[in-house]
């Protein structure tokens, strides 16, 4: 007698579907959302920004008599006293006054108003068109001694005290002294800072002429001595311009870096100011000369700028130091 099984006493394996009724039965599957772009900049944003006040954060911590510390004051000094402004002022006043009083001093030395121009063309090693425009634009000032003697003079007249005047604002601000109005006898350092500098340019003016076809260790042995009154120099007219009011030690560092600095940028001429009198001079022809010579002597000028925030910077870790060992010991 056979039994009819229905309802749910039908075997257990009818029931279980196969692999192909679960492909046929399985519904579409949901992409997963997409970030919109707005979102993946804000989040960049975000971890911009957190990185930001992190290293803002840093920056603030570091501690003045720390070395790393000392760095950051150096920036943030050379930053308050708008070194780049100062720079400029600084190559300005120097081109128009210092160039010029060279050009004629070395057509008095010379007879030759082509002399300078072939010196300097042998010492950077120029060749082709870029030596004949440093001839052409050098030799036509030695040429009329006149017309450029009164230039240079009422060069010197006009602009000369300027040169003081701007090394000692970058160095006031720098060393944040308020010096107030300049003064009459402000006005008498800004003239013997600018007397000191024809003075060392006639010398060297006046040994390149005397060493002429002389031995070259002789000029070698000269070097130190340079070295020696530049860094005098740099020493004396800071605190001078600055009314005594540091000593020779807290700026004896700017002027040893401003010593390095300037014997760096001589060693470099061989190799960048060559090429920016070649690349100027192809496109610009003699104002291109004019143009690589204004912007050698601004690096010359940032130098001397960044030095005079260097000082300031040392001097403060240096009394830091020298307080917390004062206290320690006590």
């Amino acid at each position: 007698m056979h039994r009819t099984v229905t309802g749910s006493g039908a075997p257990e394996s009818a029931a279980v579907p196969g692999p192909r009724s679960q492909h046929r039965t399985a519904g579409p599957v949901a992409a997963e959302p997409t970030e919109p772009p707005e979102g993946r900049l804000a989040r960049w944003w975000g971890r911009g920004t957190a990185t930001a006040d992190r290293a803002i954060t840093w920056v603030e911590g570091q501690d003045p008599a720390s070395r790393k510390g000392a760095t950051i004051g150096w920036f943030r000094r050379y930053q308050a006293a708008d070194g780049q402004l100062f720079a400029l002022l600084l190559t300005a006043y120097t081109f128009v006054t210092l160039l010029p009083v060279m050009l004629v001093v070395s057509g008095y030395l010379d007879r030759d108003p082509g002399t300078l121009a072939d010196r300097m063309v042998r010492r950077l090693g120029l060749t082709g068109a870029t030596a004949e425009l440093v001839r052409s634009v050098l030799s036509g000032a030695t040429a009329n001694k006149l017309g450029s003697t009164l230039i240079a003079v009422g060069s010197c007249v006009l602009f000369g005290l300027g040169i003081g005047r701007v090394l000692q604002i970058a160095h006031a601000r720098s060393w944040r002294i308020d010096l107030g109005k300049p003064r009459l006898t402000d006005q008498a350092r800004y003239l013997s800072v600018l007397f000191a500098l024809l003075a060392l340019l006639l010398l060297y003016m006046l040994q390149t002429k005397l060493l002429g076809g002389q031995p070259a260790w002789i000029g070698w042995m000269l070097v130190p001595v340079w070295l020696l009154a530049v860094l005098a120099f740099f020493t004396w007219a800071p605190r001078m311009l600055l009314h005594n009011e540091v000593s020779a030690r807290d700026v004896f560092p700017g002027a040893a870096f401003t010593v390095l600095g300037l014997v760096g940028l001589r060693i470099l001429s061989h190799y960048l100011l060559v090429n920016w009198l070649v690349w100027y001079g192809r496109y610009y022809g003699g104002l291109g000369v004019i143009m690589a010579l204004f912007f050698w002597i601004l690096l010359a000028a940032s130098i001397l700028v960044v030095a005079a925030a260097l000082s300031p910077a040392l001097a403060e870790r240096r009394d830091l130091r020298e307080g917390t060992s004062a206290r320690g010991s006590s």
